[in-house]
């Protein structure tokens, strides 16, 4: 069977069962640690999938460094050290290659980011690999599972801005692929979760859907929608669409507390699954890497 058949989960779980062991099933490994757990999150991206070479290489390798930096924030984490994999055709320009960097150093540097090295290939296309070491306290990590009946669900910002471009730029206008890139990590916000009683959390980088269904089947516990949190969605379905791609990489989190100044996406209840605004129990998906359209 083609994988484009299988779709990433079904794909996910083969590869699982083929290693044997047990899938954390999170977008980071945990690493024990004594008293605390290292988190090893690693992300890749791809020219002609996840970007284009014609677009700015600064913003690419900012893009880069931030949705590994998410993956830490999304476990309340703090980053330390940065190694990045770089695969290069022969005919990629040297500006091309300083100006990525450049947009690499300039997130390190904001963030404290040690540059710890990594790997250089050849290949027929551009592809980058980061991986973002950082750490946290053992009790104070936050997790995929863990939400609980009578728990709000929140998102730290409203959505819309990547995913209209992420939409735009596949409906041939140009200028949009500044906003698919620009994206920030929610660091800023680990001071002020860490006193929230967050029960899971998870960042949502493939919608809002796929986020909440992970969240679902990993806490055994029923999620329902109640609220359109993006920004001036023009009727039911644009919202769908809106919840259906990510790559805001905002955090989805749960709490049993009334939290001011994060938009309410829903509640938690006993049950299993996911239900939309509409009471439809079965929802979309959410993006898929390999049966979903290509998006960058």
């Amino acid at each position: 069977m083609k994988i484009g058949r299988m779709g990433e989960r079904k794909l996910i779980d083969h590869i699982w069962g083929l290693v044997g062991g047990k899938n954390e099933d999170e977008d980071v490994h945990f690493l024990d640690n004594g008293g605390k757990y290292l988190l090893l999150a690693m992300d890749t991206i791809n020219e002609g999938f996840h970007f284009e070479r014609s677009w700015n290489p600064e913003q690419i390798g900012k893009f880069l460094v931030d949705i590994n930096l998410s993956d830490i924030a999304a476990k309340n984490g703090i980053p330390l050290e940065l190694m990045v994999s770089f695969s290069f055709p022969r005919d990629l320009e040297e500006t091309w290659v300083s100006k990525l960097v450049s947009g690499m150093k300039g997130e390190v540097e904001k963030y404290g980011l040690k540059f710890s090295g990594g790997d250089l290939k050849e290949a027929r296309r551009i592809s980058l690999t980061g991986l973002v070491i950082g750490e946290v306290h053992k009790g104070r990590e936050f997790r995929r599972s863990g939400a609980k009946p009578g728990d709000y669900v929140y998102i730290s910002s409203r959505i819309g801005k990547q995913e209209r471009a992420i939409r735009s730029y596949y409906n041939g206008e140009k200028g949009s692929e500044g906003d698919i890139l620009d994206i920030t990590p929610r660091l800023d916000l680990r001071e002020r979760l860490s006193k929230a009683g967050v029960t899971s959390c998870i960042d949502n980088s493939d919608g809002i859907y796929k986020s909440l269904a992970l969240i679902s089947r990993l806490s055994g516990v029923r999620i329902v929608i109640e609220n359109d949190v993006t920004i001036n969605s023009k009727g039911e379905r644009e919202r769908r669409s809106l919840f259906s791609l990510g790559g805001d990489y905002e955090l989805i989190f749960t709490s049993p507390r009334r939290l001011r100044g994060f938009p309410v996406v829903g509640r938690v209840v006993e049950g299993k699954g996911l239900v939309d605004i509409d009471g439809n129990t079965h929802p979309p998906e959410g993006f898929d890497h390999f049966r979903s359209f290509r998006r960058p």
